[in-house]
């Protein structure tokens, strides 16, 4: 590679990165220390979030990264180019096109060429990117390419497990937290199985799926989801623990993988508890609540006392609200209005397409306003108020979001009270089901002890 393309490679990925950072301002990356600085690597990934994903690596990986992506999207303008600039290599999916699956084969040579080399290779093995809160099935390319680079004379070559948690993918300035596993060492796990292929094959694709398991938010129910929701608030992060949401997304990583213990060693008291469960959240539905409405967990002046603190929270700060939201509501209702037209279904693109639109449409609208308040009030007052609208532009977002919520929460509450229905009754119920489901949580601990710090569960920031 000459190096003017070097040069050109490290400033793309500088600013992809950049841009998605934008989107994702927190991202937390535990256990990089796995990561080895030099030397050949296979780094593989669940797939939640598009494109995004490989990005995410990258940020954890902290060295040039080549990555596999499905074939078609090297076909479309300007998104092709940058891949290929970017030296990913296409990946050829039955699902796209049966006819084509035959040239993988030159794809895992090019990528075991690679790491020989000495370098690092991404890839996701579950061959698609979806919305699953679980690891889907894990195909056997990732196990072949090692088998092939080991085959070529890669020297200790490690295959490197990277769960990608997102606190929501689809929402602006959410958090991620990355995790990165032990490392499998591909010679030794071959070595072991001698001339046996096919075993070995079989071997590092457990391996890698086992390991994924480890370091991904994975429900071995993928229909448990709800549920996971619902004991996220009977068992908020401990208080001791610092970080905000990346705390918070550790806690679901502990109530997943204590709910995949119970559902493997007490299958029929996992059930019974879920279906209490399920029946309590569903008569709070009945009456537009859940588990987390104040009304349901709080009574007398603490209920009250949360309600005006509330208010008051939310009436500070009203006016740069709205003269951010009136700054952003044109290029926003674009944004939203063109993102329904070009993402697939579901909410694995959710984040790409905003952000690809966003970026240039939102860049055009400051444009146009710093020249249109110049023009009337100067260029002082003009950078003045381009400077200051996009830190209130991510308030007012959060703000309205946080406005919506609590009006509807309102309106529900003050309708359940004037209706006469038995609040008593319901929280009660609660009660008794939470304390079901500590006794649970106890057990799980003294069979599953945490870590001794929340550091030792967190890492570093990336």
């Amino acid at each position: 590679m000459s190096a003017v393309a070097a040069f050109a490679g490290r400033s793309l990925r500088t600013a992809v990165r950049l841009f998605v950072r934008l989107y994702y301002p927190r991202i937390e990356v535990a256990g990089r220390e796995h990561i080895p600085r030099s030397g050949p690597i296979l780094l593989v990934a669940n797939h939640a979030n598009s494109l995004i994903d490989p990005v995410m690596i990258g940020i954890a990986a902290q060295r040039p990264v080549r990555f596999l992506a499905k074939a078609p999207l090297f076909d479309v303008p300007v998104l092709g180019p940058t891949m290929r600039a970017l030296g990913m290599l296409p990946a050829f999916r039955g699902m796209d096109d049966p006819s084509q699956i035959k040239r993988n084969l030159d794809t895992l040579t090019a990528g075991a060429e690679y790491m020989v080399k000495g370098d690092a290779v991404g890839l996701f093995p579950e061959g698609k990117s979806h919305d699953s809160l679980k690891i889907e099935m894990i195909r056997s390319g990732a196990a072949r390419m090692a088998l092939q680079a080991v085959k070529y004379g890669a020297a200790d070559l490690q295959i490197v497990p990277l769960g990608i948690n997102y606190e929501r993918k689809e929402r602006f300035q959410s958090a991620v937290w990355i995790r990165v596993g032990e490392p499998v060492h591909a010679n030794q796990v071959i070595a072991e199985h001698g001339d046996q292929e096919r075993r070995a094959l079989r071997g590092l694709t457990q391996e890698i799926e086992r390991r994924l398991k480890e370091v991904v938010i994975h429900l071995a129910q993928g229909d448990w989801a709800p549920f996971l929701d619902y004991l996220e608030v009977i068992f908020p992060p401990p208080s001791n623990e610092n970080g905000g949401s990346i705390a918070a997304l550790r806690q679901r990583k502990r109530v997943a993988d204590a709910m995949n213990h119970f559902l493997a060693t007490d299958p029929s008291r996992a059930e019974s508890l879920a279906g209490a469960l399920d029946r309590h959240c569903q008569r709070l539905a009945g009456v537009g609540l859940q588990m987390d409405s104040p009304i349901v967990r709080f009574s007398g002046w603490r209920l009250w006392w949360r309600m005006a603190w509330t208010g008051l929270s939310l009436a500070f700060g009203v006016v740069p609200v709205l003269l951010a939201t009136v700054h952003h509501l044109i290029p926003f209702l674009v944004v939203r209005g063109l993102s329904w037209k070009f993402q697939a279904p579901g909410k694995a693109t959710t984040s790409l397409t905003r952000l690809s639109l966003g970026l240039p449409i939102y860049a055009v609208w400051y444009v146009w306003v710093w020249f249109w308040i110049s023009a009337r009030a100067g260029t002082g007052l003009a950078w003045i108020w381009v400077l200051a609208m996009p830190f209130a532009g991510v308030f007012a977002l959060s703000y309205w979001r946080r406005a919506c919520e609590v009006a509807l929460l309102w309106w529900r509450e003050i309708r359940l009270i004037l209706s006469g229905a038995d609040l008593e009754t319901f929280r009660q119920d609660q009660a008794a089901l939470c304390g079901q489901l500590r006794e649970l949580a106890e057990e799980y601990r003294r069979v599953c002890p945490r870590p001794e710090s929340a550091a030792s569960a967190g890492g570093a920031s990336g």
